[in-house]
């Protein structure tokens, strides 16, 4: 950190704000459902409930679930900047029919939509609905699935972990940050490295900044990560958003691409997550 100028040191203090790191482990799909937190696999469904699907009956694929009551168990949610509940399953499903490989996302329309569906269950007490999970794990294992950023034959149990991060340069909460500091808060940052410290190398300097602000990786409530742009730098409805859940490419031990290396980010407005309403969750993703 010592040898990064001055106002990046500085970005890095008044920036940093706790998070949970997400670790992922990896097991074989037994199509069995579970309240556990993880991705891919099969999920909850309560008595009385029908399985995500698209209009024409073609069953979603559990990408991420979250069992909050089991998250603060294990982590000091307090220590957040935002309230998570304390329990309750959030899911969010994608379609893996996707020609165009775009995993159920619609650029033009980030909500929720039939290729993309988010479900919570604020009560995870009830029977799960064995029969219709039964039924669609059929339905699953005689689809071709190849257009997942995750290896279907997989899931992923999640561990978390209080942990802490800074600001990137690239997302949008830097704009305000930046104004606290006086070197940058009339130019951008690369050109400040480049013209007024005549760096040779920007990028350079920027890649050690961003290693340290740990802003990569799957997470819950940090500072997202970008391999493009931050979609909320030109979309004004979304500029009070903050990332509910980050996954990011993992391809080492679990298996999970997004396109050519990219990430998956989940946005929701603070009002929206105070009041465990999800129904509006965010999603976006890009890649290099």
């Amino acid at each position: 950190m010592s040898d990064l100028p001055k106002p990046l040191q500085t970005l890095l203090e008044i920036s940093k704000r706790n998070c949970i790191k997400i670790d992922l482990s990896k097991q074989d799909n037994d199509f069995l459902p579970t309240k556990s937190s993880q991705v891919g696999g099969m999920g909850y469904l309560p008595v009385g409930e029908t399985y995500p699907a698209k209009s024409d009956g073609t069953p979603l694929v559990l990408l991420a679930q979250l069992n909050f009551k089991q998250l603060t168990e294990t982590v000091d949610i307090s220590q957040l900047a935002h309230p998570l509940p304390m329990q309750g399953i959030l899911q969010i499903y994608l379609d893996s029919q996707d020609d165009d490989y775009l995993y159920g996302a619609d650029f033009d329309n980030p909500l929720p939509s039939e290729t993309y569906q988010v479900r919570f269950w604020q009560d995870d007490s009830l029977p799960i609905n064995i029969d219709e999970l039964d039924k669609i794990a059929k339905q699953l294992k005689a689809l071709d699935i190849d257009a997942l950023p995750f290896d279907f034959n997989h899931q992923y149990a999640m561990n978390f972990a209080l942990t802490s991060q800074s600001c990137t340069t690239g997302c949008y909460e830097y704009n305000h940050l930046s104004q606290k500091i006086d070197e940058l808060k009339e130019c951008d940052v690369w050109n400040y490295l480049e013209e007024d410290l005549e760096m040779d190398d920007p990028d350079e300097v920027l890649s050690v900044y961003d290693e340290l602000a740990n802003s990569g990786g799957h997470q819950i409530l940090g500072y997202p990560y970008f391999t493009q742009t931050d979609p909320r730098e030109y979309e004004k409805s979304l500029q009070e958003h903050i990332l509910l859940l980050q996954i990011d490419t993992d391809d080492h031990e679990n298996d999970i691409m997004w396109g050519d290396s990219g990430v998956a980010n989940f946005f929701i407005h603070p009002n929206d997550l105070k009041n465990q309403d999800f129904s509006k969750l965010i999603y976006n993703w890009d890649c290099c």
